[in-house]
């Protein structure tokens, strides 16, 4: 059973599983969980104005707090306690590159997150991460 799961949130439904099933994981094994949040960075191509991106990005890392927030209350409400962490970048990379630096022995991630469009461009962040992950991946539906 791995001792360090890492649970990369956004606030969807299967994310939202997914912390379900680290949780009931963590409480059988007695592993740690950490919840990671990732926020992309907007494209600044057609932000003119610094104030401008400077105010999508003090909303967008409160919804990421409130989301992380949420994750915690969740996972104490079952008895585990987890690490709420966020980061900032492409959120594939960003997760296995966590896992590695962090030494997790596991990720437990849900299948599909908020970014449809992304997804359909450039494929989701979940297969990304199966593909390029050092670790077992458990994708929860």
């Amino acid at each position: 059973m791995p001792s360090k799961i890492l649970v990369p949130v956004d606030g969807s439904a299967n994310s939202k599983r997914a912390l379900e099933k680290a949780v009931t994981m963590a409480k059988d094994s007695s592993s740690s969980v950490t919840a990671l949040y990732v926020m992309e960075k907007p494209p600044t191509v057609y932000i003119e104005s610094q104030k401008v991106l400077d105010d999508a990005m003090a909303k967008y890392k409160k919804e990421a707090d409130a989301v992380l927030d949420e994750y915690e209350a969740l996972a104490t409400g079952r008895g585990v306690k987890i690490e709420a962490v966020m980061a900032q970048g492409e959120p594939a990379t960003t997760i296995v590159n966590y896992t590695e630096k962090g030494g997790f022995d596991m990720i437990v991630m849900g299948s599909r997150g908020r970014g449809k469009i992304t997804e359909a461009v450039l494929g989701s962040v979940s297969s990304k991460v199966l593909k390029d992950a050092k670790c077992p991946v458990v994708i929860v539906k």
